[in-house]
């Protein structure tokens, strides 16, 4: 029988969503009634896993993303061309965006025309709202690459 601490550990160093879903998946298999498991055992690998993304989860050792953040871009970096950027607690994309636009709108996205960039976030009444260019807003909030399969392969 796996306790929650046993369950717990198995997260411990996970930093990414797709490692927690992938984490996730082989423990249910293990842990379902329906596989040998009990339902104490599922019922604490889901209490574990909904902490952990509620709570734990980093986008990398420096930075907390908000997990709404991370889930959107878990379903985008799949698509080639992108680039993919996390600008204060929005995210901006840019490159060849044109065979997933309705997707990106589907998703959320907003298109910057004057910044000729797709954005995901709040946006908060500002006085100077669309009147600075991409650098400045990077200077304001910070900005972070999001690493792509591409962006690995080009790496590599």
């Amino acid at each position: 029988m796996q306790t929650e601490t046993q369950i717990k550990e198995a997260f411990k160093n996970i930093k990414e969503l797709k490692e927690a879903k992938k984490i996730f998946k082989t423990l249910a298999k293990k842990l379902h009634p329906d596989t040998g498991g009990t339902n104490e055992e599922f019922k604490t690998l889901n209490k574990v896993y909904n902490d952990f993304l509620n709570n734990d989860l980093y986008f990398d050792s420096e930075t907390k993303i908000n997990i709404d953040l991370e889930k959107i871009i878990s379903q985008i970096l799949h698509f080639e061309n992108l680039e993919i950027e996390i600008v204060g607690c929005w995210i901006w994309i840019s490159g060849d965006t044109r065979a997933v636009k309705e997707t990106l709108k589907n998703l959320g996205f907003k298109w910057a025309s004057k910044k000729k960039m797709w954005y995901y976030g709040e946006l908060k009444k500002v006085s100077s709202r669309g009147k600075k260019d991409i650098n400045e807003i990077r200077a304001t909030y910070g900005s972070q690459k999001v690493a792509t399969k591409q962006n690995i392969r080009i790496a590599a």
